[in-house]
């Protein structure tokens, strides 16, 4: 006798039959007067003999299954067992799996925000793939999207979106008890909206939590308020104090089979579900599972994905061969609906094919286990399309628009460049208000600044300290306020970021700099005294008591703050400052702060950084493909082009959207390029696409995967070709051949955009090389070698250089020539030769820029 066979034999016999479930056990209550006051012998042998029920399967059944019989009258019922219907239940299978009372069962309810569930009934079905496939399509769209992993026995989500919790915090392992605080992951940020995707994932990766991550698995098992109690932690935490969610979905990513985390979390958090399966037949075991969970939330049950690993398989295929199959998958998504349905009889199945979504092999997974969703073939992202259809999640919510500026002007930190904003793929998780980043770090003209300045246009944080020409708020380095305040605080450098700090949280927001700049006044005007007292990280502490949300300050413009003699002493109390505030859980919980600073900066500080900065820090590099997405935007935001190219630029602005994500792929902008560039470079004899990989990134060879392109060496030859261009004009010369800019052009047009950025190295090296205590004389010293290198043969033996230097009497002996050598070795403007042992050479872009010759 089975379980089912028990319930049906007990509503045969019995007129009042009721089944209710309080974890673990599964209550069976058989209601008669017949068995009121009868001992317990009497009353099983009573039911045996009326249901025609031999004792030996009755025996078997008790003692497997985890099943109550109870006999008694309906008032010894609400005597006995109040605490049933007083203790949540229906949190487990076996109640939904016997069809009579899942229908009495009430539907799963809402939660403060729409779910999403995402189950299968065994594993290797694409669950996962598709989750994350989904999520980033919403995303894109402009949706704020929290994801669970709520597989309590082998979690991956975080492997999916490549990352990984550092801590319990993290996890939803933390929401079930083991943390005080949930800080979900930065998984994903949609380079074209304001969408993102954070995680929670189940467990730390870490091994030192297997145990704990057992005990959990276990725990969840055999207590299922753990779980309830951990949603109710999840909900309040999507919600903001003033009752505005933080996002717009989550989504659950639930355990195979019959596991006993699954239905805790869908019936205290109602949505849809996505059921995987594959073509093979062998869900068909699964069919009262899949009715239970379309049954959990009539509004809209869920649909099926249905995945294929042939790689010749279409829809079509699939149907033909396994269509019965098909269709009796199809029939609990139709029972679903019609518990929704004003009419509940079932719609044909032929009406719901759409709730059937192929996901086909696709070889954009080979290499990579989350690719671009653009990038996915044809079938799958028609499929995606259509899960969104069906889950009703088609209707975008797009962030605001970001419009291009038709002008050339520029900026010496590109606070007010003008142009898209192009997001790479090493950025785009910054744009998560919750991401753990503090410290975002890059070669100078690398676009530090034009992130900080698009952060702060979005509202994701707030200036702090901004470079000298930035005008969005915040104090800027080399203002009067600035020096005011350095002075205030008798130029203790830690004493005035926790002052500036201060001064900042006593604000509603930084954005207004009247307003800054009088709290500064106010500020100077104090006793000693109190200056002093208002200037510690325990005077600011006692300030966050006020503060209603979490707020995330940035902080740029460093390298121009002080002197070069200071600025390493600066850079260290910055760096001090920022561990207290990331480390000290009165501030961790209050308030972010992220640093963009030069590499170099952070690279050659006293202290050890790479504790402090690990899992916290990104380098900001550009691809090829990034880096000519780039160049179009710039292009299109430059007079000179749309007047000169208004067929090319309108082509530009068709792909707006696609650009300024960077995503336009190769054969694309590489077309579009040759409409204004020559295809070769007749003096060279180069492409001129080699041309630009070669000559515009810091490494040299094919294979230097670690190469990264400047934005700003880039912008600065587009403005150099406009402007050798209006000279020649203004002379009446030709500045186009066959419609195309004159390939010499484009050679002056980069010489002198080589000029300037041995500039940008030059600011590098003022603070990297050590030639002298006063900062003028080291300013004329490091330029002084610039300039004895130009014309230097590279590759070259150290030593050999070093000889040659000092013959040319800069002021720098060899000690320090070695030592400085080594320094710019280390900061990738020399490299080791890979062939030749013992030598180095200088990168394609410094040898430009240093005009040091090559030399066979």
């Amino acid at each position: 006798m089975t379980i089912q066979e028990l319930l049906d034999t007990c509503r045969a016999n019995f007129a009042n039959v009721e089944i209710a479930y309080v974890h673990p056990t599964l209550y069976v209550f058989c209601l008669s007067d017949d068995f009121a006051g009868r001992d317990e012998d009497y009353q099983i042998e009573y039911f045996l003999r009326k249901c025609g029920v031999s004792e030996e399967s009755f025996n078997r059944l008790v003692a497997t299954a985890t099943i109550s019989l109870c006999l008694l009258s309906e008032a010894e019922r609400k005597s006995r067992y109040a605490f049933v219907d007083s203790t949540p239940g229906s949190q487990h299978w076996l109640p939904f799996l016997d069809g009579e009372t899942r229908d009495k069962l009430p539907p799963a309810p809402l939660g403060p925000i729409p779910a999403l569930h995402f189950y299968g009934y065994k594993g290797g079905q694409a669950r996962t793939t598709v989750l994350a496939m989904l999520a980033k399509s919403l995303a894109e769209d402009g949706y704020r999207i929290l994801i669970v992993d709520a597989d309590t026995e082998a979690p991956s989500l975080d492997f999916l979106f490549e990352t990984s919790s550092p801590n319990v915090e993290s996890t939803l392992m933390g929401l079930s008890g083991w943390a005080e605080e949930i800080s979900p992951l930065a998984a994903y940020a949609s380079p074209q909206s304001n969408g993102i995707i954070e995680i929670i994932p189940c467990r730390p990766r870490s091994g030192q939590y297997d145990m704990d991550f057992a005990a959990f698995a276990l725990r969840v098992g055999l207590d299922v308020s753990m779980l309830r109690n951990a949603l109710e932690k999840l909900k309040k935490f999507v919600m903001n104090p003033d009752s505005t969610a933080k996002y717009d979905l989550v989504i659950f990513d639930h355990r195979t089979g019959i596991a006993s985390s699954v239905l805790p979390i869908i019936r205290n958090w109602g949505g849809p579900t996505v059921v995987s399966v594959r073509p093979d037949g062998l869900s068909e075991q699964a069919m009262g599972a899949f009715e239970t969970l379309f049954s959990q939330f009539p509004e809209n049950p869920g649909a099926y994905v249905c995945f294929s690993i042939d790689n010749d398989d279409t829809e079509e295929k699939i149907f033909d061969r396994r269509g019965a199959h098909i269709h009796s998958l199809l029939e609990q998504v139709a029972k679903g609906l019609a518990r929704g349905a004003e009419e509940d009889t079932p719609l044909p199945i032929e009406d719901l094919y759409r709730y059937w979504i192929g996901w086909y092999y696709d070889k954009q997974f080979i290499g990579t286990i989350s690719p671009d969703i653009t990038k996915l073939n044809v079938a799958n992202q028609s499929s995606i399309r259509q899960l969104r259809e069906v889950l009703s999640l088609s209707k975008a919510a797009m962030g605001p628009s970001i419009g291009a500026k038709l002008n050339d002007e520029r900026s010496p930190s590109g606070a007010t460049d003008s142009g898209w904003f192009i997001e790479t793929s090493d950025i785009a998780k910054l744009f998560s208000p919750s991401s753990p980043v503090n410290y975002i770090i890059g070669r100078k003209g690398t676009g530090k600044t034009r992130l900080y300045r698009e952060m702060v246009a979005r509202k994701i944080a707030e200036p702090l300290f901004a470079a000298a020409d930035f005008e969005q708020g915040g104090m800027r380095s080399q203002s009067v306020a600035y020096s005011q305040l350095i002075v205030a605080c008798e130029n203790d450098y830690g004493r005035f970021w926790w002052a500036l700090l201060g001064l900042g949280l006593s604000m509603p927001v930084t954005i207004d700099d009247e307003g800054l700049n009088s709290a500064v006044a106010s500020f100077a005007a104090l006793q000693v005294e109190v200056r002093r007292e208002r200037s510690t990280s325990h005077y600011v502490a006692s300030q966050l008591s006020t503060i209603s949300k979490e707020r995330i300050f940035l902080i740029d413009g460093i390298e121009t703050a002080v002197p070069a003699a200071k600025l390493r002493t600066f850079i260290e109390e910055l760096l001090i400052f920022m561990l207290t505030l990331q480390s000290d859980a009165n501030f961790r919980t209050k308030l972010q702060a992220r640093l963009f600073l030069r590499s170099d900066l952070l690279n050659n500080a006293s202290q050890n950084v790479e504790q402090q900065t690990s899992q916290r820090i990104v380098e900001l590099r550009w691809d090829s493909d990034s880096i000519f997405n780039y160049v179009l935007a710039k292009i299109y935001s430059m007079r000179w082009y749309t007047e000169k190219f208004p067929n090319t630029c309108a082509k530009i602005e068709q792909n707006l959207n696609v650009i300024r994500a960077g995503r336009l792929n190769a054969n694309v902008y590489e077309e579009i390029l040759l409409e204004i560039f020559p295809q070769k470079l007749r003096r060279s004899n180069l492409q001129t696409l080699t041309f630009f990989e070669t000559y515009f990134s810091d490494a040299s060879g094919k294979f230097d995967y670690g190469s990264s392109f400047y934005p700003r060496l880039f912008e600065t030859f587009l403005v150099e070709i406009a402007s050798i261009s209006r000279e020649l004009e203004d002379k009446g010369e030709p500045t186009l051949e066959n419609g195309r800019v004159i390939h010499t052009i484009v050679l002056d047009a980069h010489a002198k955009a080589s000029s300037h950025f041995v500039n940008e190295v030059k600011q590098e090296l003022y603070v990297l090389l050590d030639l002298s205590l006063d900062d003028a004389e080291n300013r004329r010293l490091v330029d002084a070698l610039i300039a004895a290198l130009e014309g230097k043969a590279t590759p070259f033996i150290q030593e050999a250089l070093i000889r040659d230097l000092e013959l040319l009497s800069i002021g720098i002996d060899s000690v320090k020539l070695r030592s400085v050598l080594q320094l710019m070795t280390e900061v990738g403007i020399f490299e080791k030769h890979p062939k030749f042992v013992g030598q180095l050479r200088a990168g394609r872009l410094y040898k430009s820029a240093l005009r040091m010759k090559y030399v066979r």
